[in-house]
């Protein structure tokens, strides 16, 4: 039998069923066994269903796109940075229903008296929600730099998805510029500049840690490379 060869297609470059697909082909390739494959289909199920009526803002020729696309595109990245956590990929799927989707969350999947994170934990055990919760800004009276600041120096392994998500997100404002919102995309980039820059700092010092030292360095090279870009878009810009 000929295996036919996998194409490694740019994330940015992929529909939502195509990030789906390629979700599952990296799941059995990496980590398989019915235990993370059932974890990692069932945060993307229930991500999908709780993010259904969200948009996300231009992308290419496209006015919106699915929401869904982020969650799945900030797990994936984390695969090929080489995470072999199933729990990890999980979080990251779910990274943003306690902000994004909380009351949708309690009113399909929540018991009486529970709080999003208690829903979670019993949907997916305690890491995944306390994962998800690291990432999750706090509101009230801590800014976004501060949040960002406590998670860089927990040690907690949600940094990575952290890093994932700037990518992801800040990645993104290069492609978005001239599609109608230049003072949104200008915002972005003023808040997300120092964002990197603290989230490198963290995975620079977790670097000791041999068990999680090639995905985080590819974090790390990755949020080299956005510094790099979100600078140049600064200077041609002539942002301050």
């Amino acid at each position: 039998m000929t295996t036919l060869p996998t194409t490694r297609i740019p994330l940015k470059q992929m529909d939502s069923a195509l990030l789906v697909f390629e979700l599952e082909r990296e799941i059995q390739r990496l980590m398989p066994g019915t235990a993370n494959t059932e974890l990692v289909t069932g945060a993307a199920a229930t991500a999908s269903f709780l993010h259904r009526d969200q948009t996300r803002f231009v992308r290419g020729d496209l006015p919106r796109v699915p929401y869904i696309e982020h969650p799945l595109r900030v797990a994936l990245r984390l695969l090929r940075w080489g995470v072999t956590d199933a729990e990890l990929i999980a979080a990251a799927l779910l990274h943003d229903v306690i902000e994004d989707c909380s009351e949708g969350l309690l009113a399909a999947f929540g018991l009486a008296g529970e709080d999003p994170l208690d829903c979670l934990t019993r949907l997916y055990g305690r890491r995944v929600a306390l994962l998800v919760a690291a990432v999750t800004n706090p509101g009230g009276s801590t800014s976004y730099e501060e949040h960002l600041a406590v998670l860089a120096s927990s040690g907690s392994r949600a940094l990575l998805i952290k890093a994932s998500d700037l990518k992801d997100n800040a990645g993104s404002i290069r492609h978005q510029l001239g599609h109608g919102q230049d003072s949104r995309m200008y915002r972005m980039l003023f808040k997300y500049m120092p964002a990197v820059e603290i989230v490198a700092k963290g995975l620079r010092s977790s670097l000791c840690c041999p068990a999680t030292q090639q995905c985080t360095m590819a974090a790390i090279a990755a949020m080299e490379d956005l510094s790099h870009d979100l600078a140049a878009l600064s200077t041609e810009h002539g942002i301050d």
